[in-house]
């Protein structure tokens, strides 16, 4: 007897211990505490009805609604009041180079926008709301949330149709008879691509404070980001695109990681303080359309600081905007890029002149040069200053040959990120087979890839690159004290930098091209400058 009657106990206690449990996996909505409350207070609190427990359950199914307007297509769900597919239709008469989805929610997973109070029981994003649809175009949805004797949470989404954004308010009031405080948590998200990398493509979390701050996708599969304390907007930038969200006052803090299809990210902006019987809001600007810099720097946020992010990114600001100049009189982007690069050379010219006619006296001197080192090969110091008074003499300068290569770093840098980034390139034709400046010149399109390579098309460009780049150099004047293996080794590298850029945007073979054949334009001209020599070296 005294065996069984322990026996009852404990199963007893399992049973009373596990019931709560298995509720919980069973309804996971289905329960929900009030807010801890001082002892005060406790004794005002009603604890909940069994009416308001049963209005607490999650409804069987949830109900979608389309929007539809000349920017976007938006899936709407009552689950969690949320955001379940985000698409951009693109800019008028370029639709096919500028729409994208920015989100579509995996089977059986949530969608964005999910607002969540942090210390509440209820998972909201997972919670049955009411949707109401108003508004002259239909454009705006209501999405309500009520725990009876607790506050009634409301999401209202207008989604505009002058610009790429949606208006995100949330309301939240406070039916409780004492003045509480709401945290509340905003999800957002982004879906990437597996093989990404193979278009230069790109996927980044991002927050602003002061400075931008960035999180690659690898990062965020592996460390995940985390949004710095008083942060002004947060968000994900892939190329060409930006989805960003911005509160209406400092975000507290925010995380991002990447799982499966999609990137998450939250943000906890600074908590709603509400008094009993009042309301209070918080509202969201959420900006998913093209990385343009005019239009990201027209809202006043630093928006535009996703598109010239990075050391070099003011170059790439000031390069895109003598781009754009330049196409507001050729129509042509490939034109622009023509006329952008002769500027670029013209402006480095006398810079480039005086450095490889300091090269041609180099070589001029290199017989009088060793044998001066083979003179003095036993005392270097007064070697070095004999060395010294032979440049002071005929005025060349050791290190003013790299000094234009160092100079043009930047630009080149510059170039290398705006020509692949730049959605106006996006789909812009040149000439001829060029019909996509952000895209590989395919000249003839195979129908397989070809073994070890991996190319499954014929493009002209980087092979006109390559070939322009060891032209190029058979003009230049020898680097004095240059050995036989640093001549092949340069030989080498424009063969090796047309393997490299062989799958690379045309706009940007194109400029590196360009580069070469007004180089070898300005060497002709250097080559024919007579070299004159102190008359002691002559």
């Amino acid at each position: 007897m005294e065996k069984n009657f322990l026996k009852a106990v404990v199963v007893s206690a399992l049973i009373f211990i596990l019931y709560p449990v298995f509720v919980k996996w069973l309804y996971p909505n289905a329960m929900q505490k009030p807010v801890a409350t001082s002892a005060s207070s406790a004794a005002t609190e009603a604890p909940l009805t069994p009416s308001q427990t049963t209005y607490l359950r999650e409804a069987a199914e949830a109900t979608t609604a389309l929007f539809e307007n000349a920017l976007y297509q938006i899936e709407f769900s009552t689950l969690g009041g949320t955001v379940t597919r985000l698409f951009y239709k693109g800019e008028p008469g370029r639709e096919a180079f500028t729409k994208t989805e920015f989100f579509n929610a995996p089977e059986r997973t949530g969608g964005i926008f999910a607002v969540n109070l942090r210390g509440e029981t209820a998972d909201l994003a997972h919670t049955i709301f009411k949707m109401t649809r108003r508004g002259e175009k239909n454009e705006t949805f209501e999405f309500a949330y009520e725990l009876p004797g607790q506050y009634i949470l409301t999401k209202t989404f207008t989604v505009r149709d002058d610009k790429p954004v949606i208006d995100l308010t949330v309301r939240i009031k406070n039916l409780s008879s004492r003045e509480r405080v709401f945290p509340a948590t905003v999800t957002y998200g982004m879906n990437h691509e597996k093989d990404y990398q193979k278009n230069y493509g790109f996927f980044d979390a991002v927050a602003y404070t002061e400075k931008l701050y960035t999180a690659d996708l690898g990062k965020l599969k592996k460390k995940g980001f985390a949004v710095p304390e008083g942060a002004v907007w947060g968000g994900m930038i892939k190329k060409y695109f930006a989805l960003l969200v911005k509160p209406d006052n400092r975000i507290a803090s925010g995380s991002a990681r990447a799982d499966g299809e999609v990137i998450t990210g939250t943000l906890d902006p600074q908590p709603l303080t509400v008094a009993p019987g009042s309301e209070g809001s918080q509202r969201f600007l959420v900006y998913a359309g093209p990385q343009r810099y005019e239009t990201l720097k027209s809202f006043g946020f630093d928006f535009e600081n996703v598109f010239s992010r990075g050391f070099f990114g003011g170059f790439k600001t000031i390069l895109l905007a003598v781009l754009k100049f330049f196409y507001g009189f050729t129509h042509n982007f490939g034109w622009a890029i023509v006329l952008l690069t002769l500027l670029i050379k013209l402006v480095f010219a006398p810079l480039t002149h005086v450095s490889y006619a300091n090269m041609k006296k180099m070589q001029a001197i290199q017989p009088k040069m060793k044998a001066l080192q083979e003179h003095y090969k036993n005392d270097p110091q007064k070697q070095q200053r004999e060395l010294m008074e032979l440049y002071r003499r005929n005025k060349v300068n050791p290190v003013m040959g790299c000094l234009p290569m160092l100079i043009q770093i930047p630009i080149f840098i510059a170039m290398f990120r705006l020509l692949p980034e730049a959605i106006e390139l996006h789909g812009a034709p040149f000439i001829g087979w060029i019909t996509d400046l952000s895209a590989p010149d395919r000249l003839v399109t195979f129908g397989q890839s070809l073994p070890l390579l991996g190319w499954n098309s014929l493009n002209l460009l980087p092979i006109l690159m390559a070939a322009s780049q060891v032209w190029y150099q058979k003009t230049i004047p020898q680097q004095p004290g240059s050995t036989p293996e640093q001549a092949a080794i340069m030989n080498l590298m424009p063969i090796f930098f047309g393997f490299i850029c062989y799958n690379m945007p045309s706009g940007l073979t194109l400029y590196w091209t360009l580069q070469n054949l007004f180089s070898i334009i300005q060497q002709v001209f250097i080559n024919r400058i007579a070299v004159v020599l102190h008359h002691e070296d002559q």
